[in-house]
């Protein structure tokens, strides 16, 4: 079973080849070399941010699932020497040393404003798909790294491409389109739609069409083959370095690693390093004093492309997955390899596969055997065999998957694994059913194999597989329904019911929070042989039942937009890329934690509770202290002002450092400062803290009205009182209602994931403090310091000049890490940044409430409205300042006319970090409850949702509760009339309606939402801004006191500045908000920013406009010329006229 170029357990040594102590890389066609004094724990994404100071390149999860980190490493063919592969990365998971020799791509490298930008940036630009812009650049180097493939890139390639990139600005649509235009088989329509596209196109692989060289493999499903190596940094050779106590190592053959093995310690902890992906999974393994990188192990790269098929431990999976294509599609006993290819593709994401080796994942499955490996499941079922090597005596053992997780594999490695060919007549169906289709943990994957005759209806002629994962640590085959299913007929119904039923008295789920239930999983694994035999059948079955057989395959994504256009208006309505467009798909706009370290500025880390509800008994920082590169440790003692992070964004105090009680796990208790970011979180886990009194948290909504004293009935926003909100006679009309219905509806939380972190950074100066804050709302954050720090507003600077998205998430929340900051950078006299990571943003603060509604509804044999009584439960957290739940009277109406309702808000508090707004809060809570009534109605009196809807579309001048008549209602007269055509409504409902009565198992569904979303401006929202004329050259810099977080606020009011003073709208910049300009501005938030600040800026240019125009006549009448712009802002100066306006 040895692959066909060599046995993996043969090789020479590497005793007396020479030892270094450095490494090399190339990034952007630099070379950097780095030594013992890096750590070997460093990741690649830190070297690229703060060494080679590429900012572009960003960081947030540090587990490979969002891409905001991704770059393109071209690096020696192990499996073919000479040559070279280049593919993405994640680089947030590559370990420095471990990109010994490779050549590294970042955005900087791929273009810019100076050298000009690469098409895909290009396209991205001119597709407008650029938001927030934090994500930009990975989406495009994850574009660039496709590009470097031998395949064609199609339209379906980009889509399966992103699977590791979020967006959460949602704009999906445009970077879907700029992508799809480069491919081969782009749609006509938007390949037009982008300037000098064909530029994309130049230098193409005469061979597939694509940015590659086509010197392909070909035969083997492979990849780029072109030989530069001469291009990549000289092979590493044996490396050791060390780093203190702990270790790196690189051998060259297996040997060498085996001697490295041997001089381990029993009780140490070593890391073999391939992809080092697995960190993504399990975050808390380690630490380890020692690390092995097997890199430079050829023999580990092998593959043996034959009968059987043997793959080298490191082969990655993308790698494995296209031997398995080239497999199937010339082997007829290796077909069954497409059904695993096509599973291991939703197996993490594009990046991860590309470095992740399948070995890896197995000894991750080894150490964490309630891990739901995919990998070890899918190679269970194909019946591979895996050759370990020890090192104690260099032999090979060869073993089952099953033997291997029984094997003690210390000082042990795997170092190939072999698949046999299928027996003729074998059937594989996998499965992987996850919260959503890729880069997800499965609630249940699965795997079933048998070997059928067809002939004798699908007799069960060999034992069958029935794998199942994510049912708990120990079980793997459900082995009773194997041996009931030996020499059974698939045909029989009796059977598959019976085996269905063995199934499920046999798995028995475990029960953890983080799972989906038991009884959900042991239903989902009876559905999962069910599909499966069904689809072994396929048409032997009654068609009627056949749509259970095949896989939900997602179809390419398309979208449509439509929109009128006012040319005369230009700028103003204008299509264009967003000012900061350009800068976004080049990795030059800056954000918070893109600036430059000052010479003299720390790192804070935050120590944070494990425990809600429980006092704190004592804290010892002390050996976090004696950590090499610790400075100090701040907490609540420090404080010299107050201790709330809320000035004016609540009624109650919310703590910057917890003083005497815990009042929800992850609250800060202080803050560890460092020299640098990793000593400073290293140091913040060695702090401990001690608690006691430890009483159970309350954490629901439900729970808290179960134990009550948590409930407090909410004042209303408008109003100012307690009294629910009532029109009508809401109870006496329940009681003569024709039909009345009750029930409840629980709304979770949902993390906003902006995809830049909360940040801060507090530089002393000379007044005061220079603050820089991720935050919607600088005033606010600049009072918070002050009252933090005890000193005036006046000292407090502070600048935003964009935000990588907020979604309310930034309004307060952020304000914690900036008083933090203050109260060490005031302690220390020194500049402090505190960044937060995934984890700490997510523990640190609230998340959009959670709701629980009430009601009671009566209404009429058509579904007609009569009356609602409902009662709507916010979860506040600990302390109640930012429910929106008291704004939701008029809201929970939506755009219906219920004329008797009465509605009571709640709030109740959990001992949770607390809540905060998040896009349009409360509003998809209380829209949603009026909805799930409806729903209800429709159910109970087997109507169509969408015709009960109609009935109570609210018409002009009736009452409404808390709120106005309208005027006009364009959702009843316009909006829904227009959209039913538009989408072809009523056929597509009769298609579906009859696929479902031809269907058993698959359905398909079609709905109509309306959604009325109230929306006006509150006298409260106000910005203060400067338009300012330069006398030097005519242009203009509009300084507003908006946020910048990817909504285009700051292209709006370029372009109605541009217009209003009749000048080109290149004349005009954005320059960043700050404090001073635009004191005491509002939040940006609820869409009125980007209105109000284009209102201002229209109302200052005007101003300015009417003193230049009489200077303007004034030259026209003494010369008889229209003067140009630049001579009328340049005499305008001379004469004495102000070219600044503010306005409030």
């Amino acid at each position: 079973m040895a692959p066909q170029q060599g046995k993996a357990n043969k090789a020479s040594s590497d005793i007396s080849s020479p030892v270094q102590d450095s490494i090399s890389l190339i990034i952007n066609n630099e070379t950097y070399t780095v030594g013992p004094d890096v750590p070997p724990w460093t990741r690649l994404v830190d070297f690229i941010r703060y060494v080679v100071q590429a900012p572009g390149t960003k960081a947030l999860c540090r587990e490979g699932g969002c891409g905001v980190c991704t770059v393109v490493a071209t690096v020696p063919d192990r499996e073919s020497p000479g040559y070279n592969k280049t593919f993405s990365v994640q680089a947030c998971q590559a370990m420095l040393y471990a990109c010994a020799g490779w050549k590294i791509e970042t955005i900087e490298g791929l273009g810019n404003r100076y050298t000009g930008y690469h098409p895909i940036q290009k396209a991205l630009h001119g597709f407008y798909g650029t938001q927030c812009g934090f994500c930009s650049p990975g989406m495009i180097m994850t574009m660039y790294g496709q590009t470097k493939g031998s395949e064609p890139l199609t339209s379906a390639k980009v889509e399966a491409s992103l699977d590791g990139n979020i967006c959460r600005c949602t704009g999906y649509r445009p970077i879907l389109d700029a992508f799809k235009s480069m491919t081969v088989d782009a749609d006509p329509t938007l390949k037009e739609r982008l300037v000098d596209i064909e530029e994309a196109y130049n230098g193409v692989c005469e061979k597939n069409g694509t940015n590659g060289c086509g010197a392909c493999k070909g035969k083997e499903g492979g990849r780029c083959k072109k030989s530069v190596t001469d291009l990549l940094p000289l092979n590493p050779g044996k490396v050791q370095i060390s780093f203190g106590s702990v270790r790196w190592f690189r051998p060259t053959n297996i040997d060498g690693m085996y001697s490295i093995l041997r001089n381990i310690g029993t009780e140490e902890k070593y890391r073999i390093v391939v992809g080092n992906t697995g960190q993504g999974v399990f975050k808390n393994d380690g630490p380890y004093s020692a690390y092995i990188s097997t890199d430079g192990i050829e023999e580990l790269y092998i593959t043996s492309v034959g009968v059987p098929l043997q793959l080298g431990a490191n082969v990655s999976l993308t790698r494995a997955m296209e031997l398995f294509h080239h497999m199937a599609e010339t082997q007829p006993r290796y077909s069954y390899l497409e059904v695993l290819a096509n599973h291991w593709q939703v197996v993490a994401n594009v990046a991860v596969r590309n470095t992740g080796s399948w070995a890896g994942n197995l000894m991750l499955k080894h150490a964490h055997q309630g891990f739901q490996s995919d990998i070890f499941l899918t190679l269970l079922a194909a019946k591979a065999e895996l050759t370990i090597g020890s090192a104690e005596d260099a032999s090979t053992t060869y073993m089952s998957l099953e033997q291997f997780l029984r094997t003690d594999m210390f000082k042990k490695v795997i170092l190939s694994v072999t698949l046999p060919p299928a027996l003729h007549n074998t059937k594989l169906r996998t499965f992987k059913i996850t919260p959503r289709a890729v880069n997800a943990h499965a609630y249940v994957n699965a795997c079933f194999r048998m070997e059928v005759d067809p002939i004798d209806n699908f007799k069960v002629t060999h034992k069958p597989s029935i794998l199942l994962g994510g049912i708990n640590p120990n079980f793997i085959h459900a082995t009773e329904t194997e041996n009931f299913l030996m020499g059974r007929r698939l045909t029989d119904q009796a059977t598959v019911v019976e085996a269905a039923e063995i199934l499920g008295r046999e798995v028995q789920p475990d029960n953890h929070p983080q799972d989906a239930s038991p009884a959900y999983r042991r239903s989902l694994s009876q559905a999962l042989l069910y599909k499966t035999i069904v689809g072994f059948l396929a048409n032997k079955v009654n068609p009627k039942l056949a749509s259970a057989g095949p896989n939900i395959e997602r179809p390419l994504s398309s979208g449509r937009q439509e929109f009128d256009m006012d040319r005369e208006a230009w700028p103003v309505g204008e299509p264009l890329p967003k000012l900061e467009s350009a800068t976004q798909i080049s990795g030059e706009a800056t954000y918070l934690d893109d600036v430059p370290y000052l010479p003299n500025e720390l790192h804070g880390a935050l120590v944070q509770t494990t425990h809600a509800n429980a006092k704190i008994s004592h804290v010892d920082a002390s050996e976090a202290l004696r950590l090499k590169g610790v400075v100090t440790f701040v907490n609540a003692a420090d404080i010299p002002g107050k201790n709330s992070f809320i000035a004016t964004a609540g009624a109650y105090p919310d703590p910057v450092f917890v003083e005497e009680r815990s009042k929800y796990a992850g609250q800060p208790v202080g803050l560890i400062v460092a020299r640098d970011r990793d000593t400073a979180v290293r140091a913040a886990q060695m702090v401990v803290v001690s608690y006691e009194d430890v009483k159970k948290p309350v954490l629901t909504i439900e729970q808290a009205l179960s134990e009550g004293g948590q409930d407090e009935i909410v004042t209303f926003a408008f109003n100012g009182t307690v009294e629910p909100a009532v029109l009508g006679d809401p109870e006496g009309q329940l009681e003569v209602a024709p039909h009345r219905l009750k029930g409840n509806l629980i709304q979770g939380s949902q993390y906003h994931l902006n995809m830049e972190p909360l940040a801060a950074r507090v530089v002393p100066i000379e007044d005061g403090y220079d603050v820089y804050c991720t935050t919607q709302w600088p005033t606010e954050t600049q009072a918070t310091v002050a009252q933090v720090l005890g000193i005036t507003a006046n000292s407090i600077n502070m600048s935003v000049r964009r935000i990588g998205g907020g979604y309310g998430a930034k309004i307060s929340r952020q304000n914690v890490l900036a008083a933090a900051a203050a109260v060490a950078a005031r302690s220390l006299q020194q500049p402090v940044r505190v960044v937060t990571d995934l984890n700490t943003n997510m523990t640190l603060a609230g998340w959009r409430d959670p709701y629980y509604a009430t009601y009671d509804v009566g209404f009429e044999d058509t579904g007609k409205l009569t009356s609602l009584v409902v009662d709507l439960y916010s979860d506040a957290g600990h302390v109640s300042n930012e429910s929106p739940v008291g704004f939701l009277a008029s809201v929970i109406q939506n755009c219906y006319f219920i004329p008797n309702i009465r509605y009571r808000p709640h709030i109740v508090n959990t001992d949770t970090a607390a809540n905060t707004w998040c896009r349009t809060p409360g509003h998809v809570n209380a829209i949603g409850t009026m909805e799930n009534i409806l729903d209800h109605i429709a159910s109970y009196l087997k109507k169509d949702p969408l015709e009960v809807r109609q009935l109570n579309l609210i018409t002009p001048g009736v009452p409404r509760l808390l709120a106005s008549p309208h005027e006009q209602t364009p959702i009843k007269d316009v909006i829904l009339p227009l959209l039913l055509e538009k989408a072809n409504f009523v056929q597509r409902k009769a298609e579906v309606e009859e696929f479902n009565r031809s269907n058993r198992w698959k359905k398909r569904g079609i709905a109509v939402m309306p959604e009325y979303y109230g929306f006006d401006y509150p006298s409260v929202f106000r910005y203060g801004l400067q338009v300012s004329i330069y006398a030097h050259d005519g242009t203009v810099a509009i300084t507003h006191g908006g946020i910048e977080m990817g909504q285009g606020i700051n292209t709006k009011v370029a372009q109605v500045a541009a217009y209003t003073l009749g000048i080109p709208l290149a004349q005009v910049v954005v320059k960043a908000s700050e404090t001073t300009v635009a004191a005491n501005s509002t939040v940006t938030g609820g869409s009125f920013g980007s209105d109000l600040c284009a209102h201002g800026v229209r109302k200052a240019s005007l101003a300015l406009k009417e003193r230049m125009d009489v200077e303007k006549e004034k030259i026209k009448k003494n010369t008889g010329k229209e003067p140009t712009w630049l001579q009328l802002v340049q005499h305008c100066f001379s004469h004495d006229v102000d070219l600044c306006e503010r306005y409030w």
